[in-house]
């Protein structure tokens, strides 16, 4: 009986591996944005506390446009709080991650059932594993995005012969997807600070 072969060679069992992984990739992906979601909208209602209890701690020293000043601040990010409380809130991140590990982990069940059959074997069961594959991939409408392929092809470069070129390639491709996909909430985490520090001199502190 000859073994089975292995995922780099066998089409099924590639296509397999390569979801499965991808997968994990987007769960692991939508809990850290459905974190960072909540961080942010957390620092915005930190920094709308902040802005209310200046004029009370620092009445006597500010200046004659201060208080106008503090209510414009107030009111921007007011309107921040509640654009992102509503986008984000409508995204369910956390719902959708647990459909990308749900498929991850029904797509691993097969793979390692698929990859223990020696070599007649799986060629004799290949259209019952490849319907079952494609029978969860139907289930399961949420697909996962090019970062989450990209981490994958990276994790794995030596198994998949990826040169140093491509490689290269690809992780400047990666590092730009990754800051497309959270530069929002760094920019609503540490941006108030930044332009509280800017205008510091307009509230006379």
């Amino acid at each position: 009986m000859q073994p089975h072969p292995g995922r780099t060679t066998d089409p099924l069992l590639g296509k397999m591996w390569k979801t499965k992984s991808a997968r994990f990739n987007a769960h692991t992906r939508l809990k850290a944005k459905q974190s960072l979601s909540t961080t942010a909208t957390s620092f915005l209602a930190f920094y709308l506390v902040i802005v209310a209890l200046i004029p009370l701690l620092y009445e006597a020293s500010l200046p004659p446009g201060g208080p106008k000043f503090l209510s414009v601040v107030s009111l921007i990010i007011s309107i921040f709080l509640i654009i992102i409380t509503l986008l984000e809130s409508a995204k369910n991140y956390s719902g959708e991650a647990d459909g990308m590990q749900k498929c991850a982990l029904e797509i691993s069940e097969i793979y390692n059932q698929f990859q223990a059959l020696t070599l007649e074997e799986a060629n004799s069961r290949r259209p019952e594993f490849s319907a079952t594959y494609s029978d969860i991939l139907k289930k399961h409408q949420l697909n996962h995005k090019d970062v989450d392929y990209i981490r994958f092809e990276l994790m794995f470069h030596k198994d998949m012969q990826i040169g140093i070129f491509s490689l290269t390639l690809m992780f400047i491709r990666y590092v730009a997807l990754i800051i497309a996909e959270y530069w929002l909430y760094f920019v609503l985490i540490i941006g108030p600070t930044v332009l509280g520090y800017c205008y510091r001199s307009e509230i006379g502190l």
